[in-house]
C-alpha cells in the first residue's frame, strides 16, 4: 500500500505546483498593467479601448510563473547563481528572473516525470525494484531536460555568432575607416545587422548602451565577450583593447581579426568536408555492402543450391 499512497502524494504536489505557476494570481497584477497599458495609450492617442471580458494574456501569464518561480526554485549559493546567470546569457535568455524560472522548471520537471513514471509503472504491475528505479531515471531524466535545452540552445547561437562576425567586422572596418569612432561604429553594426544577424547585433547593442550609460568601452567589451563565450568574440576583444592601449590602428586590427575569422571559417569547412569520407564508411559498410552483396551474390548462391539439390 506504500506506493500507491506515494503515487498520489508526488501527483498530487506535481499537479498543485503546475497550478499555482499557471493560475492568475487575481486581479491585483491585471489591474496594474491594465493601469500601464492605459497610460500608454493615453501617451499615444486620447482613444481608450475597453475590453469586453478580461483575458488572461501571455505578459500576465509569464508574470505569474516568475512570481512562483522562486518559491518552487531549490536555493542555490551567490556563486552558482552567477555562474548560472553567465549561462542564461550565453543562450540568449537575460531576464532577471531566468534563473529562478529555470531552476523551477527543474523542479516540476523532476516532480511531474517521477510522478508520472511512478503511476505509469504501477498500474503495469511491475515489481517494487522496477518501480523505483524506473521513477528515479525517469525523474532524473526530466530533470535533466532544461540543462540540456540550455546547452543546445547556447551551442546554437554560439554558431550563428560566429557565422556573422566575419561580415560584422566587414562593416565595422568600412565604418572605422571612413572616420566614425569605436562606440559609433559599434552602435551602427548593432542597427544595420539586425535583420540578417539578431544575435551579434543585439549583443553589439547592449554593448553601446552600457557605454551609454557611462561604462567604459574595455569593460562593455569584456561583457559582450563574457555574455557570448565565443572565442573569437574574446580574441577580438583583446585585440581591440590592446590595440587601444599601445595606439595601433584600429582599422587595421579589425581588418585583420576579419581575414582570421574568414580563415578559420575555411579551415573548418574543409576539415568537416575531409571528415565526410570517414562518417560515410559507417553507412556504406551496414546498409549499402549488405545489399550489394545480396543483389551480386545471391543468384549465384541460388544456383549453387539448385545444383547441390540435383547433384544430391
Amino acid at each position: 500500500m506504500l506506493m500507491p499512497i506515494l503515487g498520489c502524494v508526488a501527483g498530487a504536489v506535481a499537479v498543485s505546483l503546475l497550478v499555482y505557476v499557471f493560475l492568475p494570481k487575481g486581479r491585483e497584477e491585471s489591474d496594474a498593467i491594465d493601469r500601464r497599458l492605459d497610460g500608454d495609450d493615453r501617451g499615444r492617442s486620447t482613444t481608450k479601448k475597453v475590453d469586453a471580458a478580461p483575458k488572461m494574456s501571455t505578459p500576465q501569464l509569464m508574470s505569474a510563473v516568475r512570481k512562483a518561480a522562486p518559491k518552487i526554485a531549490a536555493p542555490m549559493s551567490d556563486e552558482d547563481q552567477s555562474r548560472l546567470r553567465a549561462k542564461l546569457a550565453s543562450a540568449g535568455i537575460r531576464a532577471e528572473s531566468g534563473p529562478a524560472v529555470f531552476l523551477a522548471s527543474k523542479t516540476i520537471l523532476l516532480l511531474a516525470g517521477a510522478g508520472a513514471a511512478l503511476f505509469a509503472t504501477w498500474f503495469t504491475n511491475q515489481t517494487t525494484m522496477n518501480i523505483a528505479v524506473l521513477t528515479v531515471f525517469v525523474g532524473a531524466i526530466a530533470f535533466m531536460l532544461p540543462d540540456a535545452y540550455l546547452s543546445q540552445t547556447a551551442a546554437t547561437r554560439a554558431i550563428k555568432i560566429k557565422k556573422a562576425l566575419a561580415d560584422c567586422l566587414d562593416m565595422m572596418v568600412i565604418m572605422v575607416e571612413a572616420g566614425l569612432g569605436m562606440d559609433a561604429a559599434i552602435q551602427r553594426v548593432g542597427l544595420e545587422m539586425n535583420e540578417a544577424y539578431p544575435d551579434l547585433a543585439g549583443e553589439f547593442r547592449i554593448a553601446n548602451a552600457e557605454m551609454n550609460m557611462g561604462l567604459p568601452r574595455n569593460e562593455a567589451l569584456e561583457n559582450l565577450a563574457a555574455r557570448t563565450g565565443v572565442r573569437e568574440i574574446q580574441s577580438l576583444v583583446a585585440t581591440i583593447i590592446q590595440a587601444e592601449r599601445f595606439g595601433s590602428s584600429v582599422g587595421n586590427t579589425l581588418r585583420i581579426q576579419s581575414d582570421t575569422v574568414r580563415t578559420k571559417r575555411q579551415q573548418a569547412a574543409e576539415e568537416a568536408a575531409g571528415k565526410t569520407a570517414v562518417k560515410l564508411l559507417i553507412p556504406l559498410i551496414l546498409f549499402i555492402f549488405p545489399a550489394l552483396m545480396i543483389v551480386v551474390g545471391g543468384p549465384a548462391a541460388m544456383t549453387l543450391m539448385e545444383n547441390a539439390d540435383a547433384i544430391g
